[in-house]
C-alpha cells in the first residue's frame, strides 16, 4: 500500500470518527423532555359560588399553556345547564367556557374530563370538577299580606300553584275600563288572557259624573270576572296643578244638609218628609256611590221604624237587596250608605222620610267639597313631577295636598269596595315605576314609601280585603321597596327587552325579594325600535314570570304577530284555564 492510500484511509477514519460523534452529540442535545401534565390553578367562577341565571362565561386557568379542541366543547359536562362554547385564545393557559345556567336554585356541578384538555409534548390534564352551590330563595309567603277574603287567597294561591311552572297571559285596557283590547287579542289568537288591566286613571272624571269614564259602573270588570277572567287595577293617580281648598266637611267632602227642623213621625204612620224638589235633585247630583245619607232623630220610643222611600212611596230596595220600606231605629241617627242604583233614582226623583214613634230633626247627604267643584277633572290634573303637587306635603297633615290625597283615597276605596261587594279579588298595582323620576310619586323614595304605607293602612280600615297588592320596581331602586310586609308581589315593566335582558331583570328581582315576579307591563321601545321579546323566548332565556301584561294598544304594543302561536302552547294560561 502506498503512502498515498494510507493517508486517505487515516483521513477518511478520522472524519467518521468526527461524524459519529458528532450524531451523537446531536442525539444528546435535543432529546424530548418529560413535561408534567397541566394542573388547574384557577377557577372564575370558584368552587362553592352560587351561579346567576342566563349565559355566563366561565375560566378555567392550568399552570402552563394548554391546548383544547373547540369542535369538543360538547363533552364538557354542566348539570346547572347547557354548554354553548369552549376555546383556548391563542398561547394561553386559559381555557374560556360559555354557558347557559338555567337552574341556579339546585346544586350543581361544572366537570372538564380527563383528556380534553392537553399540554406540551401530549401531557394531559386530569379531570377538573367544580361544585357550586344552589341560590338559596325564601320560601313564597304562605298568605297575601292582607287579604283575607277567600276568593282573594284563593287567587293567590293560585298564582302560586303556576309560578315558575306555567304563565299567565294579560292584557292591559284602553282608556281603562273595558275589555276591547282582549277581544283584539282572542281576535288575533282564538284565546282570551286570562288577566284584564284596569286602571282609575280618570278618577276625578268618573267622580265628577263624565258621562264617557264611570267606575261605579263595574259591568265590564264584572263581566271578565264572571267569565273566568283575572282581575288587574292600577292606578295612574292625577294631582291638582293648582292649589285647592277641601270641602266643608272633616276629610274634604261636603256635608250638605237636606233638611232640618222638627218632624214628628207619629205612632200611625201619619208623618213624613217628602224631598222630592229640583234642589233635593240637586244636591243628589252632588253625591256619589258610598256616600253616606243621614237622619238625625230624637224622641225615639221603644218599636221605632224609619223609612226610606222612593217617589212613589215605595220603600227603596237596594243593589244587596235591603228592603228600606221600615226598619227598626235607635240612638241619635239612621243612615243609609248609596249605591248605584239608589243614587240614580234620588237624582231624578228624589226621596221620601217617614216611620213611627220619632222626632226627625235634620237630613244630611255627604256630596264632592270644593275640590270636585273648583277645578276641571281633566285639564287641571296630571300625573306628571315637577308641578305644584308635592310629595313630601301630600304624606304630612295639614297641608292642602294632604287633604287631597285623603279625599282621593276615599274616593278609590269607594270604587273597589264595589269590587269588593261583587266578590271579586283584585291584583291592585298603584304607584307604580316610582323611581324612574316620571310620576309625581317618584320625586323622593322616603316619601313614596310613606304613602304606599298610607294607602295600605287606609284600605286596610276600609276593610278592603281582597286586594293583591303589587308594587313594580324599575330596575335597580331597591330603597324605594315598601317592605315585605305590604307588598305580596313584585312586578317589572320592559319595553323593547330582548330575551335575555328580560331574564337577567327577572332574575335580578327573584333573588333578591323572594317574592312572585310579574312582568307587569311590556312592549314596544321607541328607544331600541323593537317590541320586547316574545313570552317563550323569555321563559327559554329564563325569565319564569308569574305573568305578562303587554301595555296598551294592541296595534302599539303587541300586534298579532307578536303573539305568534304561544297562546296555545301548554305554557300558557289563558282565560279559558283559570280555576281558582
Amino acid at each position: 500500500m502506498n503512502f498515498r492510500n494510507i493517508l486517505l484511509n487515516v483521513l477518511f477514519v478520522t472524519a467518521a470518527g468526527i461524524i459519529l460523534a458528532a450524531c451523537a452529540d446531536t442525539d444528546a442535545q435535543y432529546e424530548m423532555a418529560k413535561v408534567n401534565d397541566p394542573v388547574m390553578v384557577a377557577s372564575n367562577p370558584k368552587d362553592s359560588t352560587v351561579l346567576e341565571t342566563g349565559e355566563q362565561t366561565f375560566t378555567i386557568t392550568y399552570d402552563k399553556n394548554i391546548f383544547f379542541s373547540s369542535a369538543k366543547y360538547n363533552q364538557i359536562q354542566f348539570t346547572g345547564g347547557d354548554v354553548l362554547s369552549a376555546v383556548v385564545y391563542g398561547a394561553s393557559p386559559t381555557l374560556t367556557v360559555t354557558v347557559n345556567v338555567k337552574d341556579n336554585e339546585t346544586p350543581s356541578t361544572f366537570t372538564i374530563p380527563e383528556g380534553l384538555v392537553t399540554g406540551p409534548n401530549g401531557s394531559v390534564a386530569k379531570a377538573v370538577t367544580i361544585n357550586f352551590n344552589g341560590l338559596a330563595i325564601p320560601e313564597l309567603a304562605q298568605e297575601p299580606v292582607v287579604a283575607t277574603s277567600a276568593k282573594a287567597k284563593a287567587l293567590y294561591n293560585y298564582l302560586k300553584a303556576n309560578y315558575k311552572s306555567k304563565i299567565i297571559s294579560g292584557m292591559m285596557a284602553n282608556v281603562a275600563w273595558n275589555n276591547e283590547e282582549s277581544e283584539k287579542v282572542y281576535g288575533y289568537t282564538g284565546k282570551y288572557p286570562a288577566i284584564n288591566g284596569y286602571d282609575y286613571g280618570h278618577l276625578q272624571a268618573s267622580w265628577a259624573g263624565a258621562n264617557w269614564i264611570n267606575y261605579a259602573d263595574i259591568t265590564p270588570v264584572k263581566q271578565w270576572s264572571d267569565n273566568g277572567g283575572i282581575v288587574q287595577v292600577g292606578w295612574h293617580w292625577n294631582v291638582p296643578t293648582k292649589e285647592v281648598t277641601s270641602g266643608n266637611g272633616d276629610d274634604g267632602y261636603a256635608v250638605t244638609t237636606l233638611w232640618e227642623g222638627t218632624q214628628d213621625m207619629p205612632s200611625d204612620w201619619s208623618g213624613n218628609i217628602q224631598l222630592t224638589d229640583n234642589n233635593t235633585k240637586a244636591v243628589m247630583a252632588k253625591a256619589y256611590v258610598g256616600a253616606v245619607l243621614t237622619v238625625s232623630i230624637t224622641n225615639v220610643a221603644a218599636g221605632a221604624q224609619g223609612s226610606i222611600k222612593n217617589s212613589s212611596w215605595t220603600g227603596f230596595v237596594d243593589e244587596e237587596a235591603n228592603n228600606w220600606e221600615y226598619f227598626d231605629i235607635s240612638g241619635e241617627s239612621y243612615s243609609m250608605t248609596l249605591d248605584q242604583t239608589t243614587l240614580d233614582d234620588m237624582r231624578a226623583n228624589g226621596f221620601i222620610i217617614s216611620g213611627h214613634d220619632y222626632t226627625v230633626t235634620k237630613i244630611t247627604v255627604e256630596t264632592n267639597g270644593a275640590i270636585a267643584n273648583v277645578l276641571d277633572p281633566v285639564n287641571d290634573f296630571s300625573y306628571k313631577p315637577g308641578l305644584l303637587f308635592d310629595i313630601k306635603n301630600a304624606v304630612t297633615e295639614g297641608t292642602w295636598e294632604y287633604q287631597f290625597v285623603q279625599d282621593d283615597l276615599k274616593k278609590v276605596a269607594t270604587y273597589l269596595k264595589l269590587l269588593k261587594d261583587a266578590d271579586i279579588p283584585v291584583l291592585w298595582r298603584p304607584l307604580h315605576e316610582a323611581s324612574g323620576g316620571w310620576f309625581w310619586w317618584g320625586t323622593d323614595a322616603e316619601a313614596f314609601k310613606t304613602l304606599w304605607i298610607m294607602m295600605f293602612d287606609y284600605f286596610k280600615a276600609e276593610g278592603l280585603d281582597n286586594l293583591i297588592w303589587v308594587w313594580t320596581c324599575n330596575g335597580d331602586d331597591f330603597e324605594w321597596y315598601p317592605g315585605d310586609e305590604y307588598v305580596d308581589i313584585v312586578g317589572r315593566d320592559l319595553y323593547g327587552n330582548d330575551a335575555a335582558s328580560c331574564a337577567d331583570e327577572y332574575n335580578k328581582l327573584y333573588t333578591h325579594y323572594g317574592k312572585i315576579i310579574a312582568l307587569s307591563e311590556c312592549g314596544f321601545s321607541e328607544y331600541t325600535n323593537s317590541f320586547v321579546a316574545a313570552i317563550d323566548q323569555q321563559w327559554n332565556a329564563g325569565a319564569k314570570w308569574a305573568w305578562f301584561m303587554p301595555w296598551y294598544t294592541t296595534e302599539n304594543h303587541a300586534p298579532q304577530e307578536w303573539w305568534g302561536e304561544f297562546m296555545n302552547s301548554d305554557l300558557v294560561i289563558t282565560r279559558d284555564e283559570v280555576s281558582f
